[in-house]
């Protein structure tokens, strides 16, 4: 492509504009964000993980310290997107304060794990979701058509092409631009949070009483003990489970779990520039999704802890896991222990099903994150020109599409063919480093780049004197801080351990590598590629 445009003078950007035009409401991002937090599967990994390896944490006070936080670091990003409204992530706003290397190393860093977690959306749908429901339905019913549809299911090759297909689909659905999927998108939340609503109401019409007695009478002759639900428990504390007053350390260790989901609720700062009214919508947006899940989550658990038991769901996960002791015949999870609840295949469908709309809705909405960012590279001509190709009739780029499905792909075989990505919170570790980063530019952002500062919407807006971006980067900054490190000194969900470090060092030194490589091949080219960050991205 030329580096003049046809008055002969020198263009900063690849073109004068992006090709992305602004079809997101209001509704579209809030739905789009609390997708990304999916409600579903937040309460499915804090049932399981929360009362097994946190015995003494409060799940409850962690879902408000999580919900708590994160607005904090939402609060920093809303003024980020509103002085600069554009598509991209954290690349758009980084880029324009940090050094170049280190912007493109950050969002680098970041879609690497948005990617990654595309693939395992479309692991857990397969294992989480779809094969325990066959698994249970088994229990249900006696047939054992079901078993050996589930058992099949969890093969490495059978889990990988189905996962393959479910990412192919999403290429297929942004392929034909974000009206589209965004239309989709509505449809799959309204069936998701239909899911939610009625396992809360499943949950408040059931009792203790009801769900030891069906599990006796399902799970006790497998178990071969009349009393399965009390010999459960016993065994796990037999194998090392041990409850307890709450301590504030554990109940901070556990609230990691609501957090993880959590950040989901700041992700539409990658479609910054394609949102209608971003001000208003960013902050509905971002902010709504945390409230709505958080309360969510909180009426789930207390509802979940009356009727199946802060113990049993403690010790019959922690055995699941240990390998040791007595548990359920397959793995514990809410899905599995409301078919045993109600004895009801068509509820253990139901709850399945759910829960796998809300792991599929991680999957586009994560894809179109790592999209924006490598397109809004090549904006900047830090990457190739191709990758920012927008189609003309469906508003979308193509080319980024299908690169970063390639790459979602090989993700996929990786983590069912490799042991290489145990711990795979480690990325989403990584990732909040890189916000914290960026969130702690923002705090000097109106001082270091006045001349786009004052071009903000927020421009004389200031709190306590000082300039509201600066006050709501630094709390967004202190709050993910904080849970960087609580995810760093935390073995069970993401900790340090020193093959998955190496990854994530692996993955910096690349993105410091691609942009030197790229600026000498655009220096050979005639073109500086440093100018294009003096400005506010093109729109």
């Amino acid at each position: 492509m030329s580096v003049t445009d046809a008055g002969g003078d020198k263009r900063i950007f690849l073109r004068k504009a992006s090709g992305l035009i602004r079809t997101a409401s209001g509704t579209d991002t809030f739905i789009y964000n609390l997708g990304v937090v999916s409600i579903g599967l937040g309460v499915g990994s804090m049932l399981y993980y929360g009362p097994a390896f946190y015995p003494q944490g409060d799940l409850i006070w962690g879902c408000v310290l999580a919900g708590f936080a994160m607005a904090l670091i939402a609060f920093g990003f809303i003024t980020w997107t509103i002085t600069l409204p554009r598509s991209g992530g954290i690349y758009v706003f980084g880029s324009r304060i940090l050094p170049p290397a280190l912007a493109l190393t950050m969002s680098l860093v970041e879609i690497t794990a948005w990617l990654f977690y595309c693939a395992i959306a479309a692991y857990w749908i397969v294992t989480l979701a779809l094969a325990p429901m066959f698994a249970a339905l088994n229990l249900l019913t006696g047939n054992e058509t079901f078993l050996a549809i589930s058992e099949t299911m969890l093969e490495p090759w059978a889990t990988f092409l189905i996962g393959a297909a479910i990412l192919v689909l999403s290429q297929v659905i942004l392929s034909y631009g974000m009206r589209f999927y965004l239309t989709i998108n509505k449809w799959v939340f309204v069936l998701a949070m239909a899911s939610s609503a009625f396992l809360l109401i499943t949950l408040a019409m059931y009792t203790r009483e009801d769900f030891v007695s069906h599990l006796n009478a399902l799970v006790g002759p497998a178990l071969n003990v009349p009393d399965a639900y009390n010999a459960i428990i016993a065994s796990g504390k037999e194998n090392g489970w041990g409850g307890g007053d709450p301590t504030v350390w554990q109940t901070i260790l556990v609230s990691n779990w609501p957090f993880l989901p959590l950040v989901g609720a700041a992700f539409s700062i990658a479609i910054g520039g394609e949102i209608k009214s971003v001000g208003k919508s960013q902050t509905v947006a971002m902010l709504g999704a945390v409230l709505i899940a958080t309360v969510v989550w909180i009426a789930t658990v207390w509802l979940a802890y009356k009727v199946f038991g802060f113990e049993f769901l403690g010790t019959a996960v922690y055995n699941a896991v240990l390998g040791t002791g007595i548990t359920t015949p397959t793995d514990p999870s809410v899905a599995l222990l409301t078919g045993i609840l109600t004895q009801s295949p068509l509820i253990t469908v139901l709850t399945s099903l759910g829960l796998a709309l809300w792991m599929w809705m991680w999957i586009p909405a994560m894809h179109t994150f790592g999209v924006r960012a490598v397109v809004a590279w090549s904006f900047d001509r830090v990457a190739p020109a191709p990758l920012a190709k927008i189609s003309e009739t469906y508003h979308t780029p193509l080319v980024a599409i299908t690169v970063t499905t390639i790459f979602n792909l090989i993700c996929m075989a990786l983590f069912v063919f490799t042991p290489w990505f145990s711990k795979i919170v480690i990325l989403i570790e990584a990732a909040v480093l890189a916000w914290s980063v960026v969130l702690l530019a923002g705090v000097f952002f109106p001082y270091k780049r006045p001349e786009l500062y004052e071009k903000s919407p927020l421009a004389g807006k200031t709190v306590f004197g000082l300039p509201i971006m600066t006050v709501g980067c630094f709390l967004g900054f202190l709050a993910a801080q904080f849970y960087f490190w609580t995810l760093f000194f935390d073995p069970n969900a993401a900790g340090h351990d020193p093959t998955q470090v190496a990854i994530v060092v692996g993955v910096f030194v690349i993105g410091l590598a691609f942009y030197y490589v790229m600026k000498m091949i655009r220096r050979s080219q005639g073109i500086d590629v440093t100018l294009a960050f003096k400005e506010i991205p093109i729109e």
